[in-house]
């Protein structure tokens, strides 16, 4: 971490911390951050975020230099973490405020409240470098070499990969990428890569991947065994309308999906009271679920 003292963070308006964090994570990240991702996010001027940048580049002289030929803010090799931790749950939560409605996003709550505990699934860890480098090979259309240690073999294995998605499943992070390895498109998780390079510009262009470009209608309902009364506990439980939750899914992602809704191949053989939902159109999606559902 930086060495900016916690009184002169505190002294900044609570406004500022949020955008130098926004700031910094960008940059850290993505390898470059310009002031419009100030402005777009925070309704804020060009003239203001210019500010912002000042301010940081005062705060963190060695963590940020402009890059005149991208005309953007790069990251410097002395880049020390001064607004945020580099972790990758950070990161994730950084995804979830850019991908929702910011608009709606609840930012304090009033006193009063019950007393509320929340089990939180154990996640498994990534090294933040290795997201990190995969990260900007998205951003930046780069192929990675990568050493990954495949559950299929005993030692790890180099591959070139072309990433262009990011996933987080609920609880591990993947990366969908062409592998010149198996000539195909793929996901890797992040876990089991053990270093990752960045080489040249990428020759794969992402949009030849069908099945992740492709959104399949993904139907669930009350396991058949309950009785009324408990299907429709079980329907009124997961937002069911006419007895059937739908859900639009990329084609690439429909296993990690049902794994985790807990809907296994053999969903319908199971115990009703244990399984409660199964999926209801799974001939339609058998294309898309191949030998591993």
């Amino acid at each position: 971490m930086n060495t900016i003292n916690n009184a002169l963070q505190l002294a900044l308006k609570w406004e500022q911390r949020q955008r130098l964090t926004l700031l910094e994570a960008t940059v850290f990240w993505s390898g470059e951050v310009s002031t419009a991702s100030l402005t777009q996010h925070f309704g804020i001027s060009r003239v203001q975020a210019s500010k912002d940048f000042t301010l940081y580049q005062t705060l963190c002289p060695d963590n940020i230099r402009y890059d005149k030929s991208l005309k953007r803010y790069v990251l410097d090799d002395a880049f020390k973490a001064a607004f945020m931790v580099g972790s990758t749950g950070e990161f994730l939560q950084i995804l979830k405020i850019h991908q929702g409605d910011s608009f709606n996003t609840v930012v304090a709550l009033a006193d009063n409240l019950p007393i509320v505990e929340v089990l939180e699934p154990v996640f498994r860890q990534v090294d933040p470098t290795i997201l990190q480098t995969i990260n900007q090979a998205i951003l930046s259309d780069k192929v990675v070499n990568v050493r990954y240690q495949s559950m299929s073999r005993t030692e790890p294995v180099e591959h070139q990969l072309c990433p262009h998605a990011l996933v987080f499943d609920g609880l591990r992070w993947h990366t969908r990428a062409f592998s010149y390895t198996h000539h195909e498109f793929r996901d890797f998780v992040l876990a089991r890569i053990y270093s990752a390079k960045t080489l040249g510009p990428a020759e794969m262009d992402a949009s030849e991947d069908v099945n992740w470009d492709t959104f399949v209608l993904v139907k669930i309902g009350a396991h058949p065994g309950l009785s009324d009364t408990q299907k429709a506990v079980i329907e009124f439980d997961y937002g069911m309308v006419n007895g059937v939750l739908e859900r639009e899914v990329r084609g690439a992602l429909l296993f990690y999906f049902l794994k985790m809704m807990r809907i296994g191949p053999d969903d319908l053989m199971r115990d009703a009271m244990v399984q409660q939902i199964v999926l209801l159109n799974r001939d339609d999606l058998s294309e898309y679920l191949g030998n591993s559902q």
